[in-house]
């Protein structure tokens, strides 16, 4: 249940945390917004790795403490972001995966501060641009991201499956 006035906090997800069950299960809601078979099976190796930084937009009040992470109950996470951080010889980039807002908390901001802390989160560690890939189909999601500052490139986008 959404609360009209309720604080919402972005926080970084400690590496090497060990993942709560009720991250996990928050994980996989947010990510049923897109796949119908939402699996975050790697939750908890994202969080061990020093070059991803997991973020969480949580309502209500937040840990203080690593042992804190264990009681946020599963309703409370109202977003995510995933931040790679990619260090090449020349420079340091980004790539923000998984914007992903709860439904019962868009249009209150939430996408907009996950990418906020994203960006502030890559400048403190010398990132000079920001990547990401979206979905043509996503309009609410690239208007957050024009807001946000970032600017659609023409470019090819090339995968790899094997």
């Amino acid at each position: 249940m959404t609360v009209m006035n309720e604080t919402i906090t972005v926080l970084r997800v400690p590496t090497g945390l060990p993942v709560p069950p009720a991250m996990q299960q928050a994980e996989n809601r947010l990510l049923s917004r897109f796949s119908e078979l939402p699996t975050a099976d790697n939750l908890q190796k994202a969080v061990n790795n020093q070059n991803t930084i997991l973020l969480v937009a949580i309502s209500g009040s937040v840990p203080a403490t690593p042992e804190d992470w264990q009681d946020i109950p599963t309703e409370s996470y109202a977003g995510t972001l995933t931040l790679l951080l990619l260090q090449t010889p020349w420079k340091t980039i980004a790539h923000i995966e998984e914007v992903i807002v709860d439904e019962g908390h868009e249009g209150k901001g939430v996408g907009r501060q996950l990418m906020q802390k994203a960006i502030e989160i890559g400048r403190e560690n010398d990132v000079e641009t920001f990547d990401l890939t979206s979905s043509p189909n996503k309009v609410a999601a690239q208007a957050l991201y024009e807001k946000t500052g970032f600017k659609k490139r023409e470019t090819n986008n090339w995968r790899y499956e094997g």
